[in-house]
């Protein structure tokens, strides 16, 4: 190709703010066509960052939503008549992992990780120039896992099948499996130490239509589930001296009357009435305070909860579609296991092996944001690949930029320290920039050469409560470091003050690049030298956002999106290598950007 001047049309899945895409158009080389993303506030900060095209978010005919798994990218792509050749695809489809750790929280499997099937799925029905891929450093772990389901044309389910697999390696299952791509897994669906109830498990395991799941409602669920562990910690009634606790118990009980009335109507061949009644009746117990809450009330409530769980994750297992079988483990005799049998394979081998098949070269791996001028630490795992009958040279991640010395919190933000942030949103107003004194970095200019007129945008924090405003200066004073550094006078609004992460009241530290940003506002992150919470807009700073991008939504929501987006500076150096395999020179090198700009 070898065209300095070659433009590629860009499509962004999973797009959030846009920080992945604003890296690519720095380079001069993509024009942003199509973005996939399903948060409202975060399209409206992409939709102004993009002259305010809401034509820009690609939508399923008929709906409103941008919803990735009801999108057909072949129809898409020839009702906008998009040459393929000319066409890149990036995203960061959510990838949270999977573990039996995970038996604690509502959603045993993460539908999130099928979002990375969704993101092969957009490759294979377009067939793209080029792609790339971001996500969390720890994808390539075992933890990162997809199941065998069943095989569902037109659907994600069809890339996760043993046809499909079998078909991409063109082998057998049994040689999946004697080659190790293909392992024999189980998940525990619940594990009990109520005895009695196991022969109300052994029928479930071997009924072939379940009853749904007694409470579906996941914020009812988590309260129950709070309810059933605090009751299991105290000898005595515990005490509801929150409305809200003694609201949602009301509600629950609600729940259990219908269900109860549904188990009337529609029978009940495994015979649950009689735990969802004695539940029910023991939390109606719990709201009187009564003497006859008492051991058994508290186990009846147990019961209740585990069955439900139970019934919640073998629904959750159907509805992905995932193939398994179920067995009790009842070896131990203080407990008993309910287990579901699956097939897995570990996500990154199987995109190495699917990329490949349908015709792309790739090269993958952990990058750190600070070797390409981020002020940051963060590391993210990189997937990118080229069609092959595209490449002038073979794709490899990009090198770190070996003659710069990585940038500070104090090259992103000192210049803003001065600038008192914003609070109240309803006077939101862009700030005017304070003269620098001295050389200015290259990373400032980088930040502030488009800016407008010279002012500041997004430069807004938390109207912070007075116990946060004491911390932060006790913090400051005693130079500390986080919430750690605090006296226990000021540490009693947290539970259990040894679990709280470090990262609680975190002091950034001028001399070094952030840690990873996070949503900075829930963190508590402080300035390091300004007894104030860190503003929008250098969190933004920090994740290598140019002043001239802004952020849209409420406080949370802004916030939100900066500490979920790709660095941009990140993102325009994969973009390079990119271009670097297909024989393309961007315009604006990132080097030249950092290290020659004058």
């Amino acid at each position: 190709m070898n065209s300095k001047n070659k433009m590629f049309k860009l499509v962004d899945l999973f797009a959030g703010a846009g920080g992945l895409s604003k890296g690519f158009e720095q380079t001069g080389c993509f024009e942003t066509i199509g973005a996939v993303e399903i948060n409202k506030a975060a399209i409206e900060t992409y939709v102004y960052n993009h002259g305010g095209n809401r034509d820009i978010i690609i939508r399923p005919d008929g709906s409103d939503i941008s919803d990735i798994t009801k999108i057909n990218f072949r129809e898409w792509k020839e009702s906008k008549n998009i040459d393929p050749n000319l066409l890149t695809i990036i995203g960061g489809p959510p990838c949270q992992g999977f573990s039996n750790a995970n038996r604690q929280k509502n959603y045993m499997i993460s539908g999130n990780n099928q979002l990375v099937i969704e993101f092969f799925r957009a490759i294979d029905e377009i067939r793209p120039a080029a792609f790339l891929m971001e996500n969390v450093p720890s994808m390539s772990s075992n933890k990162h896992k997809f199941f065998i389901t069943q095989h569902l044309d037109n659907s994600r389910f069809a890339y996760s099948s043993l046809e499909h697999l079998t078909g991409l390696f063109n082998t057998s299952k049994e040689s999946l499996i004697k080659n190790k791509f293909l392992m024999d897994d189980k998940i525990t669906l619940m594990e009990s130490t109520t005895l009695s109830l196991s022969n109300i498990y052994k029928r479930i395991i071997n009924v072939p239509i379940l009853p749904k799941p007694i409470i579906e409602n996941h914020n009812f669920l988590s309260r129950l589930k709070s309810i059933s562990k605090k009751i299991s910690k105290t000898e005595d009634i515990p005490s509801l001296s929150l409305k809200k606790e003694k609201k949602d118990i009301t509600q629950i009980i609600e729940l259990l009357n219908q269900q109860l009335r549904i188990l009337h109507i529609d029978g009940d061949n495994l015979n649950i009435k009689d735990i969802v009644y004695r539940g029910k009746s023991a939390l109606q117990l719990l709201l009187k305070a009564t003497a006859e809450f008492d051991i058994y009330a508290k186990e009846d409530i147990s019961n209740l909860t585990s069955l439900n769980l139970l019934l919640l994750r073998i629904k959750e297992l159907n509805d992905e579609k995932i193939k398994y079988k179920l067995y009790l483990d009842d070896t131990n005799k203080d407990n008993i296991k309910i287990i579901a049998k699956v097939w897995s394979y570990n996500i990154v081998k199987y995109l190495e092996t699917a990329f490949r098949h349908i015709g792309y070269s790739t090269d993958l791996g952990v990058l750190t944001a600070s070797d390409f001028g981020v002020p940051q630490l963060r590391k993210r795992f990189i997937i990118l690949g080229v069609r092959n009958d595209l490449i002038e040279n073979n794709p490899k991640l990009p090198d770190a930029l070996v003659d710069l010395t990585p940038f500070t919190v104090r090259d992103a933000i000192q210049d803003l320290a001065e600038i008192p942030p914003l609070t109240d949103m309803e006077k939101i107003k862009p700030l005017d920039y304070l003269e620098s004194e001295g050389q200015v970095s290259p990373i400032l200019r980088y930040f502030r050469k488009d800016a407008d007129k010279g002012l500041i945008d997004n430069h807004i924090n938390t109207e912070s409560r007075q116990l946060s405003k004491t911390r932060f200066k006790a913090i400051l004073h005693s130079n500390g470091k986080n919430f750690h550094s605090l006296n226990d006078e000021l540490k009693t609004t947290y539970s259990d003050v040894s679990r709280t992460q470090n990262t609680i009241y975190l002091r950034l530290d001028y001399s070094k690049p952030s840690p990873t940003v996070v949503n900075v506002r829930k963190s508590m992150w402080s300035h390091p030298e300004k007894a104030r919470a860190i503003s929008i807009r250098e969190a933004a700073r920090l994740q290598s956002f140019p002043d001239n991008f802004k952020f849209k939504g409420t406080k949370d929501q802004q916030y939100q999106q900066v500490g979920n987006a790709v660095p941009p500076l990140l993102g325009r150096a994969a973009a390079e290598a990119l271009l670097k395999a297909m024989g393309v020179k961007p315009i604006i090198s990132l080097k030249n950007e950092l290290l020659d700009l004058e």
